[in-house]
């Protein structure tokens, strides 16, 4: 359950004591303090605040961090009501730290015309997240005919995308590039080459021999990096110089070593490139699925230990831009059944925040909150308020517990298939604030 209070209601001032602030592009970054917020604002930073207020927290554990940018949510809507509303969206996402929302072009039919997306848009305002729409590359995800690039560009849509993967056509992606290299607008490519990953269950390797499923290998997803990099290079030599400086190319959902290889030799030539991995690629390994549970079969899938390390590796060394919660909603007819049946995809909305950061704790990792909150935010064009006095409000107040099992009673979102049920964390999100509104969670 989630209650939502509103400053303006009654200037509420509240004072939170001993706060570690875990926001690594403020002044405070790593240090205890206490908080004043009046308004929406931060009014006092200090030790020892002795200043009148409405509520006082003080409660052992206490951390702050920014609230998070997920670059990569599957839109349900509109169609998929059964699955996820738009009150449950904001619900889980309110709940997760999770105040700026990227959605894949994924609604049945797909928000394709500019009035569509601007309807999603506008969602923003009724249900207090901010709602960022992609735009189909081709109409209804087809890879046949294009949509009104320039149309859709012009009315506020930067990000475009072949529904949730990549475009299988070599010559539809090189124009796909063309088009939109002249215009600050950002190319999504979930790398995979259909012909090697289909009918593929889970990673090609020790867990799919031993399980008598088919493998999807590594090569389905490089070989399409590789395809994309080479049609992004020839795109560029041949521009004549009419490349926008901030046009890009994006792979979301790295799943393994040799992807993040690429990305980084891209990134030293100087290619106009990003990318993120999903949450639960940076924690789960494909030894996890050895007791068939689908509620662990995503895409890609979950691959060996060693890839689990050098995407870790990449998120450290700024390879990946970015950690996302590919939050994929399903109705549990199409998760509970036989495994080879059951539908890709994990929820992750609510639980992108305390699992990344307890497994970068884990792993003795800082900075986390870069991937989550301002690295996402610059390349959506947010600008992100940071913990200093006079700033705007917008993050997360969490604590460190005792450790709990997570289970599907949790979960406020309609459709309950997550990854992470009867995974173990150690700190639950007490409150996300911003500017006008205060949601208490109850994790």
């Amino acid at each position: 359950m989630i209650r939502v209070f509103f400053y303006h209601r009654n200037r509420m001032r509240i004072l939170f004591k001993s706060v570690l602030i875990q926001d690594s592009l403020s002044d405070f970054y790593n240090q205890v303090v206490d908080l004043l917020i009046e308004n929406g604002q931060w009014i006092q930073i200090g030790n020892n605040l002795k200043e009148k207020a409405d509520r006082v927290i003080d409660q052992p554990g206490l951390a702050w961090a920014p609230s998070i940018v997920d670059l990569r949510v599957h839109n349900t809507l509109p169609g998929g009501e059964f699955k996820e509303d738009w009150t449950s969206l904001s619900a889980a996402a309110k709940k997760g730290g999770v105040l700026d929302l990227l959605l894949l072009p994924t609604g049945d039919p797909v928000p394709q015309q500019p009035q569509a997306l601007e309807f999603v848009r506008n969602m923003s305002q009724v249900h207090g997240v901010n709602f960022i729409p992609m735009a189909p590359l081709t109409i209804d995800n087809q890879g046949e005919s294009f949509t009104d690039l320039f149309d859709l560009f012009s009315s506020g849509t930067h990000w475009f995308a072949h529904g949730n993967s990549s475009i299988q056509n070599v010559d539809l992606m090189s124009k796909c590039l063309q088009y939109l290299q002249s215009l600050p607008a950002t190319i999504v490519s979930r790398p995979d080459t259909t012909g090697l990953s289909l009918y593929g269950q889970i990673n090609e390797g020790l867990q799919s021999t031993l399980l008598g499923l088919k493998g999807i290998p590594d090569l389905s997803e490089t070989l399409s990096v590789k395809r994309d990099l080479d049609l992004l290079t020839y795109t560029l030599s041949n521009s004549f110089g009419h490349t926008h400086a901030k046009f890009r190319l994006h792979f979301s959902c790295l799943s393994c070593s040799e992807s993040v290889d690429l990305i980084r030799a891209a990134k030293k030539k100087g290619l106009p490139v990003t990318c993120d991995v999903a949450a639960h690629q940076l924690i789960f390994t494909e030894d996890s699925m050895s007791d068939f549970d689908p509620l662990k079969k995503v895409f890609p899938p979950f691959r060996t230990e060693q890839d689990v390390n050098s995407l870790w590796k990449g998120v450290q060394d700024g390879t990946i831009d970015a950690i996302v919660s590919d939050h994929t909603p399903h109705e549990s007819e199409v998760k509970e059944v036989e495994f080879d049946h059951a539908a890709f995809g994990s929820i992750g909305l609510e639980t992108l925040f305390i699992a990344c950061y307890q497994e970068a704790t884990q792993r003795k990792i800082s900075f986390i909150d870069k991937l989550l909150s301002s690295n996402p935010a610059n390349l959506v064009g947010l600008k992100m308020p940071t913990v200093s006095k006079g700033s705007d409000v917008k993050g997360i107040l969490f604590q460190k517990v005792p450790s709990y099992t997570y289970s599907a009673d949790q979960i406020v979102g309609k459709s309950k298939n997550s990854a992470f049920l009867g995974n173990t964390f150690s700190h639950k999100i007490l409150m996300v604030l911003n500017q006008k509104e205060i949601s208490y969670t109850n994790q």
